[in-house]
């Protein structure tokens, strides 16, 4: 099949949206991603692991947010022109930033649309703004040949709001290769080699990740060495480093900024735990579980987190046993009794975090895409060409789908 695939973030750091495009050319399908990088200042095109790239410019983080939301309107306008150059088969439509001109070529040329939430869109926000978002998404839901979501909770709360449940393919990573080495941490920023690692990578998104209450711990903890390895505005850096500062742990405390998703899991293996610090802040947040959270356990850490579904499903309810430790994420005293168990329990946990690997891995996880979109050209293979067919109505994969 020819596949466009559709997504407004930064595909420097979006490893599902990567991990799926290659998946499904491995596979054999003719795949286009249309995104942004922030890294580029115009358009550019590039192929890797057999898929073509068309990048339009994003916004810097650090510009106001009116000129930011132009700039943004100005890259969403770019991107629709490139996705009107093709003609595909399916055109898989990452969350509901570029539904509209997905959805209309997707009826312009007959093709099927995918539509995959990476989120609950419509539970970021509230009263008016939060109806028009779901009935809008009702509309991408039902016009849609095949739907997919992250994890079971999430799949669930979309099923009982537009009737029918879709496809789940995990936030999960490849499985390094053997020539993987761990960055040393403690080396390269001098950490003593008898304090303990806890790393947090990310986007750094203070309303929605509780820094503040994991601070708060760490300074009753002196064992502890915090390192952040993440992306945010100068704005959002800065307040993270004076709330890192009001704790008084800026000398066990090191930000990094992103890293390349190719090189991430080399920075997470040289840690000793990972946190996974969502805030109750929404639906969203709650049902959520986020890449963070299988990048620790494939790299073998730890895991201290949030007492979320989706975080107790990995980190107590896993294959091989519990591989950390829940906390609640408005009590520092909670984060800090997580803290001092792991670091009592770290061989344990480790070593179970290790053999959940094959449970976790992208390799495992993106058959569930590649027997979707099987299923899709299955069925486009059935239908009489283009020129002779009147416009369908939505249809259903099979169960799961």
């Amino acid at each position: 099949m020819k596949i466009l695939m559709a997504v407004v973030s930064d595909l420097r750091s979006d490893a599902r949206v990567r991990r799926e495009a290659a998946a499904l050319a491995a596979d054999g399908h003719d795949v286009r991603v249309v995104g942004f990088d922030s890294g580029v200042r115009r358009p550019s095109r590039t192929v890797e692991e057999g898929v073509r790239y068309d990048v339009v410019p994003f916004p810097s983080r650090n510009l106001p947010r009116p000129l930011r939301l132009a700039r943004a309107g100005v890259g969403a306008a770019r991107a629709a022109l490139l996705m009107c150059r093709e003609r595909p088969d399916a055109l898989h439509c990452h969350n509901l930033h570029l539904s509209l001109p997905a959805l209309l070529l997707a009826r312009r040329h007959g093709s099927a649309l995918v539509y995959d939430a990476h989120e609950l869109e419509a539970c970021k926000h509230r009263g008016p703004v939060r109806r028009v978002i779901e009935r809008w998404e009702r509309v991408i839901w039902r016009s849609s040949r095949a739907r997919i979501t992250t994890n079971p909770s999430r799949a669930k709360y979309l099923e009982q709001l537009y009737g029918s449940r879709p496809a789940v393919v995990g936030n999960y990573p490849r499985t390094p290769g053997p020539g993987m080495e761990p960055k040393d941490l403690r080396a390269r920023l001098g950490i003593p080699r008898d304090r303990l690692v806890l790393i947090f990578q990310g986007g750094f998104y203070l309303d929605s990740r509780c820094f503040g209450t994991v601070a708060t711990a760490l300074r009753e903890l002196p064992e502890w060495h915090w390192v952040l390895i993440g992306f945010g505005s100068d704005d959002t850096v800065r307040k993270l480093r004076e709330l890192i500062a009001e704790c008084g742990i800026e000398d066990r405390t090191s930000i990094l900024p992103a890293v390349p998703v190719d090189e991430l899991l080399s920075y997470t293996a040289g840690a000793d735990a990972g946190v996974v610090a969502l805030t109750n802040s929404g639906l969203n947040c709650y049902l959520g579980d986020t890449n963070k959270l299988y990048e620790y356990l494939m790299a073998g850490l730890a895991v201290v987190g949030s007492d979320f579904p989706e975080v107790r499903r990995a980190v107590l309810e896993g294959p091989a046993g519990p591989t950390g430790v829940l906390f609640d994420p408005a009590s520092s005293a909670s984060v800090a009794r997580a803290l001092r168990e792991v670091a009592d329990r770290l061989s344990m946990f480790r070593r179970n975090a290790v053999k959940a690997r094959a449970a976790y891995s992208w390799e495992t996880e993106s058959r569930t895409l590649t027997r979707l979109y099987r299923a899709l050209a299955t069925r486009e293979d059935a239908r009489p060409p283009s020129d002779q067919r009147r416009p369908a109505e939505p249809s259903s994969l099979p169960k799961g789908a």
